[in-house]
């Protein structure tokens, strides 16, 4: 059997490596190219922007004084659109009645990048538009025909709140709540930290998971409310666990304890039991293949609850 190894090390930052170019000279023709061009089109489009050192472009279209400033680790929820300069729409979240999409602002918090470098520049409530090179933005990177390598962007950005630890907590507890009210899933306990566990099945001899404990099992690992899983095991061909083990995922200790050979346990889970605040991607749709291409450490979205299930093979 293999052995499951979710430590830490996997939440590794983002980078666009497998996309830059390959030595200084090409990285800035690129910025040469992309500057000029970006230049032309706010000049084409009468934009009167503002220039930020790093090399894009705003305007404040929504301001606000009496809003908190925003700086390095906050939790940032924004709505955003994503265009490139020639109009093609690459993402699109401003629905305000929904709830805001998370990131953490700090090295590799999000990509595309740009909206994380703004928001240093920006106050809890404003919305700017952002005029991005390509550098900045998903460079020579391609997908499908949603993103074209080398493509300048437009984005939209409202920075609607700031999030402290708690608020986050409170906000992954509610989205689980509404998901098994919605879906009318019942027989769920809740622990102390807000991991949500249905438990089903007595379980086969006499021996239940402790501390310091191996336990074999097959599991499937999703975000909340989708279909694709993030990882799972093939069939019969368990993974195991030592119970306690600092390298494994927080939620992974609790919910191996007292458990049976035979039994089955089917969790949701807040971030911080996770992956927590691995790094933003927008748009979702390119996540994974960002994670395949070795761009991502982890392919989980951050603060974001998931969803576990585990049928538990053997406790020695």
């Amino acid at each position: 059997m293999k052995v499951l190894k979710l430590s830490a090390m996997i939440l590794m930052l983002a980078t666009m490596v497998a996309c830059l170019p390959d030595n200084d000279s090409d990285y800035e023709k690129i910025v040469e190219r992309d500057n000029r061009l970006l230049r032309d089109y706010l000049d084409r489009n009468g934009i009167n922007a503002i220039e930020n050192p790093l090399g894009f472009f705003y305007q404040k279209v929504e301001t606000n004084d009496i809003g908190n400033q925003i700086v390095n680790n906050d939790v940032i929820g924004i709505y955003y659109e994503i265009r490139t300069t020639d109009g093609q729409l690459i993402d699109s979240y401003f629905d305000e009645n929904k709830r805001p999409r998370l990131y953490k602002h700090n090295d590799g918090g999000l990509v595309p990048r740009v909206i994380n470098f703004a928001s240093g520049i920006a106050k809890e409530g404003e919305t700017l538009m952002i005029y991005s090179p390509s550098y900045l933005a998903y460079q020579q990177y391609s997908f499908e025909q949603l993103i074209v390598e080398n493509s300048n962007l437009v984005i939209k950005v409202k920075y609607a709140q700031v999030f402290d630890n708690d608020e986050v907590k409170a906000m992954e507890q509610e989205v689980i709540e509404d998901y098994l009210t919605d879906n009318e899933l019942e027989d769920f306990e809740i622990t102390d930290n807000g991991i949500f566990i249905k438990i089903i099945g007595e379980g086969d001899g006499e021996k239940t998971a402790a501390s310091g404990d191996i336990v074999a099992f097959e599991f499937e690992l999703k975000q909340l409310g989708e279909d694709t899983a993030i990882s799972k095991t093939n069939n019969n061909s368990p993974i195991t666990a030592r119970v306690g083990e600092q390298g494994n995922l927080d939620f992974l200790n609790q919910v191996l304890k007292g458990l049976k050979a035979e039994q089955e346990i089917e969790v949701y889970v807040p971030s911080h039991l996770a992956f927590g605040g691995s790094t933003q991607v927008f748009p979702f749709a390119i996540r994974r293949d960002l994670f395949l291409r070795g761009a991502l450490g982890i392919s989980a979205r951050p603060y974001e609850p998931i969803h576990f299930k585990a049928k538990i093979k053997e406790v020695r």
